[in-house]
């Protein structure tokens, strides 16, 4: 009898062991099944957003040339290249003071989003050594020209964020020394990657300092900066030379 007993009792924990093992197979199937549903759901939720982001920030980005106050100077020689970056806080402090929460679409995606920006590229500059102005630098050398494929606009998007910034600094300067677009937003950003740049502001002083103490290509080399831009300059080589 007691035997009997022992035997129904393996019986029962045998059976025990498969339910188990069943219900917990069902379980983790059926969990892995609603996992790629789920992930599947929020890509193409992300997906949307960042089209109606692009949709309402770049609908309409070309520049005209017409709309410049300085016009073009298509006679001007290229002796140099001037790379301007621009520290992000304060171009953004200066448009929201002057527009409030009504930013103009081209500053929508460097100020009005939660991304933070520090230095960014504003343009590399073709320039000419005799200049006396602004005008005597080349300009708008190959005229008004239709927008950049946006496409092409999106993989600079990081160091340059406003497509209207990039399409205009295109016509206005990359367009007297780069045969596309591209080549010309390509050889900024790769001068903008070689560099080591601060993630605060500083006074003029220190910037360059810290510049210098970080970049060993710029050590010897005479800079620039405004209130809120620094300047580098590059020989026709893109070896790095004082600035004019």
């Amino acid at each position: 009898m007691k035997q009997k007993q022992q035997k129904q009792l393996v019986q029962l924990i045998i059976v025990t062991i498969g339910l188990l093992i069943y219900f917990a197979i069902n379980w983790f199937s059926s969990d892995v099944q609603h996992q790629p549903t789920a992930t599947k759901q929020a890509q193409k939720q992300n997906n949307n957003n960042v089209k109606v982001n692009q949709s309402a920030v770049n609908s309409d980005y070309d520049f005209i040339m017409s709309n410049d106050p300085i016009g073009p100077n298509k006679n001007a020689k290229t002796d140099y290249y001037m790379l301007a970056l621009s520290w992000s806080p304060a171009f953004c402090n200066n448009q929201q003071e002057k527009y409030g929460k009504n930013l103009p679409q081209s500053a929508l995606m460097q100020c009005g989003t939660q991304q933070k920006y520090g230095w960014v590229i504003h343009g590399l500059w073709p320039q000419n050594a005799n200049a006396q102005s602004t005008t005597d630098h080349p300009r708008f050398c190959q005229g008004d020209l239709p927008a950049v494929d946006y496409a092409i606009i999106q993989n600079y998007l990081t160091e340059s964020p406003s497509p209207n910034l990039l399409q205009g600094e295109w016509e206005k300067h990359g367009a007297c020394a780069f045969k596309s677009a591209e080549k010309y937003f390509k050889k900024q950003q790769d001068l903008y990657r070689s560099l080591v740049l601060p993630t605060e502001q500083m006074n003029k002083k220190d910037l360059f300092r810290w510049i210098k103490q970080h970049n060993t290509q710029l050590k010897n080399a005479y800079l620039a900066a405004s209130r809120s831009e620094l300047f580098i300059c590059y020989d026709l080589n893109w070896q790095v030379i004082d600035c004019k």
